[in-house]
């Protein structure tokens, strides 16, 4: 154990360090039995790659209750993406308490086929448990919306997919968590990403509209 607190107590230059070195505390912490993955079906077989969930693929993910995510269950649902990690003070928290003023606001007949997902950025601290808590926290606790992290493999590849860190300079400058932009990801039915919002702060107005609006489309 004397390698994972060298690593811990090293500091680190950029966040793709950041995820390097979680990603070996992660296989240490496995093979300590500390830490366990679920195991699914690949997504490859439930995904395309036109479909925003196609950058999950062969990636396994936990919600907060310790159950994997099956991607194949949000075929038919609007689905509205974020990522946070659970220790940023500022934006992810309001950010969350924005989209729970949204989810709370939709019809119910809108409301119970929109899901919402919230991707840790933070993949050794955000354990199920701890991403449990921060939904508590902030009143996101509520059907409908999945707080999920993975392993720090599984976060490198979708920060590198969907650019999380912005341009080349943004990302060869980020640090930590808290350097990733805000976007919001709105994702048709049929997998489809049909918009990218500003997320500091989010319009929830138009948001509430546009949820509406793909809802009532096949």
């Amino acid at each position: 154990m004397q390698l994972i607190e060298s690593l811990k107590a090293k500091p680190l230059k950029t966040f793709r360090q950041f995820l390097l070195a979680q990603a070996v505390l992660f296989t240490l912490l496995l093979n300590h039995s500390i830490l366990s993955v679920a195991k699914t079906k690949d997504v490859s077989t439930i995904t395309d790659s036109t479909s925003f969930y196609s950058n999950f693929e062969n990636q396994t993910y936990t919600d907060q209750n310790n159950h994997t995510i099956n991607y194949a269950s949000l075929i038919g649902k609007v689905s509205l993406f974020n990522f946070i990690f659970t220790q940023c003070s500022n934006v992810c928290p309001l950010q969350t308490k924005q989209l729970v003023e949204i989810k709370k606001s939709l019809p119910p007949n809108v409301n119970k086929n929109v899901q919402i997902v919230s991707v840790s950025l933070d993949p050794l601290k955000d354990t199920p448990k701890v991403l449990n808590t921060f939904a508590k926290k902030t009143g996101a606790n509520l059907p409908g919306w999945s707080f999920i992290m993975g392993s720090p493999e599984s976060i490198q590849q979708l920060v590198d997919r969907l650019q999380l860190f912005g341009n080349e300079k943004q990302v060869k400058d980020a640090k930590r968590p808290n350097d990733h932009t805000t976007v919001l990801w709105l994702v048709d039915k049929n997998g489809k990403l049909m918009q990218r919002y500003s997320g500091n702060p989010l319009d929830v107005k138009r948001i509430m509209q546009e949820v509406e609006q793909l809802y009532k489309m096949p």
